[in-house]
């Protein structure tokens, strides 16, 4: 079954202008959106099973992208979260780039792989050069979902 990743990104969950310039502090912004969009039981405990996961290696996938996630019975439904930083964050990338399009993909405990199947989704369209431009030229949160709905 393909996932639609317009099922779990909507526009609540996007920022495009990531303040935090550390990997843990863009993990608690990216979080703090998944939370005031209510889809969150406890954001600390969600944001320590991310860090957790982190902590097992990097989740900067280069070219400027880093897709943390984790899975958690703090997740009340899943999301996928989106920043997009002007200085970049350190994510520990293979080509040693900083990330500046951040995805946080939260997914319960029960959702299997779900996880899995939102980060292959992701990261088949963000290895084209055309889709990640885009979203670094998006001028609104409406244009980033129809870029990746369409990529």
């Amino acid at each position: 079954m393909e996932l639609a990743l317009g099922e779990l990104l909507d526009e609540r969950l996007i920022t495009l202008d990531l303040q935090a310039t550390e990997r843990e502090g863009a993990i608690r912004e990216l979080a703090g959106l998944i939370d005031r969009a209510g889809k969150l039981a406890d954001r600390d405990e969600y944001v320590n099973a991310v860090l957790a996961r982190e902590a097992l290696g990097s989740t900067g996938v280069g070219h400027g992208v880093a897709i943390p996630h984790g899975k958690s019975p703090a997740v009340r439904e899943a999301a996928v979260a989106f920043g997009r930083s002007r200085t970049g964050v350190d994510f520990a990338a293979p080509d040693g780039r900083p990330a500046d399009l951040v995805f946080l993909i939260a997914a319960p405990e029960g959702a299997h792989d779900l996880h899995l199947k939102a980060l292959a989704h992701l990261a088949r369209r963000l290895v084209h050069d055309e889709v990640r431009e885009a979203l670094r030229q998006a001028g609104s949160a409406h244009e980033v979902v129809r870029v990746l709905a369409q990529a």
